[in-house]
């Protein structure tokens, strides 16, 4: 009776356990998309947002950002667009190649990387106690539900992260590549409209100092012909007078 009681028990807590857990991925990921849907027109923004909640709601100490750049298919890079740390916002610009380090290796290959054994040379975090070396690292591609990547985010702790919060940034990743995805159209849509305005202003433009030139040439014109009328008339005259003698 004792045994079973106690394998109720530890079921019982398990299911708790699993509860919380699904509550806490649950209440994170709508708190993600909350931002995803009150964002604006500007990458950089976004982004930091969105670093900066995961970094805090995972209890994290660093987190970044990468997003695909690939507006020149010449020179397709990783940008990073975002970083966070200890409640301040970072102002660092990083690019990475695809298959380059951690990151660009994390975004050729498609696929999450978590590390418990950093290496010393890849990242210190500076704290109140100096600089420190993380005791875990995740990297999670940004990828859509086709498996198109669009970046990736990196996260650093000072504890081993539980698969369900791994899990929570894998499923976050997918709206937020979504949504940078979406981004990325408008603002190409965007552009393409402003070139076309801007076209069709040039062209405006140019048919406006066509129809002024052909205006003038009009005049021009006008005023030969009434100068070619006159002369016409004075030799007339002339004529007459010569005949008349």
């Amino acid at each position: 009776l004792n045994e079973n009681l106690m394998i109720s028990q530890t079921e019982e807590e398990k299911r708790k356990k699993e509860e919380l857990e699904r509550a806490w991925v649950a209440d994170g990921i709508a708190r993600i998309n909350d931002i995803l849907r009150s964002s604006g027109d500007k990458i950089e923004d976004l982004t930091y947002m969105l670093i900066r909640e995961i970094v805090v709601y995972t209890d994290s100490k660093l987190g970044a950002i990468y997003i695909l750049n690939n507006e020149n298919p010449d020179n397709v890079f990783l940008e990073m667009t975002a970083v966070y740390a200890y409640d301040r916002k970072k102002h660092l610009k990083k690019e990475v190649l695809i298959g380059e380090g951690l990151v660009g290796r994390c975004v050729k290959e498609n696929e999450t990387i978590y590390l418990t054994d950093v290496p010393g040379d890849y990242i210190s975090i500076k704290s109140g106690l100096g600089e420190t070396n993380p005791v875990s690292l995740l990297i999670v591609p940004l990828k859509t539900g086709d498996d198109t990547v669009h970046g990736a985010v990196e996260i650093a702790s000072f504890s081993f992260m539980a698969p369900y919060r791994i899990h929570f940034i894998e499923t976050v990743g997918e709206n937020i590549a979504t949504s940078i995805s979406k981004m990325k159209i408008n603002l190409s849509t965007k552009k393409l409209l402003e070139h076309t305005r801007q076209q069709a202003e040039e062209m405006i433009t140019q048919e406006e100092e066509m129809r002024q030139n052909m205006e003038e040439l009009r005049a021009t014109q006008e005023q030969s012909a009434i100068r070619e009328e006159k002369l016409n008339k004075e030799i007339e005259r002339l004529k007459a007078l010569l005949n008349s003698k």
